[in-house]
């Protein structure tokens, strides 16, 4: 699927003007993204096929393409998984939000707020949680902040075994 997703993808920027070319939108979704995008709808799937009866299906939305986000509580949708690029860095060159403002990439006036992605290091803002407000980039921080604590915990109860 990603080989299609390249092919595809390089064919259409072909026949688009210099202006479009770039934009973040254009990416189609990586086979990663797909298989979150599937265990979202086969969740809701589910909810739906019991909306008749009187049992909720037995199914933990943290695993079936949902992440918690406990600041706001809220659910979010996994669009990637943790620790996945969403194009080649060679891609990720060539796309970029310019973002300038007091509070950059605060609202969907940023390419990458719009496309539902994290800011890069090649963007304006350069990711830095101290001066990107995009949604999520914090989210991707959060995650990759927990899955860094998670494996220091491990790494000290490894050790405390030795």
């Amino acid at each position: 699927m990603s080989d299609i997703r390249y092919r595809h993808w390089i064919s259409s920027m072909g026949r688009k003007n210099a202006a479009s070319v770039h934009q973040l939108k254009t990416l189609p979704p990586t086979s990663e993204a797909f298989v979150e995008n599937m265990k979202r709808a086969h969740f809701q799937a589910c909810i739906w096929r019991s909306a008749l009866t009187s049992e909720a299906p037995d199914m933990d939305n943290l695993e079936n393409g949902w992440v918690s986000d406990d600041d706001f509580g809220v659910l979010m949708p996994v669009i990637l998984p943790p620790q996945t690029e969403i194009a080649p860095a060679a891609v990720m060159k060539l796309i970029q939000c310019g973002c300038s403002s007091e509070t950059p990439c605060s609202t969907e006036r940023c390419g990458c707020v719009a496309g539902q992605m994290s800011c890069s290091a090649f963007c304006r803002c350069r990711a830095e949680i101290r001066t990107c407000r995009n949604c999520w980039t914090l989210l991707k921080q959060r995650i990759e902040d927990a899955n860094d604590s998670d494996e220091d915990e491990s790494n000290d109860e490894d050790d405390s075994d030795d």
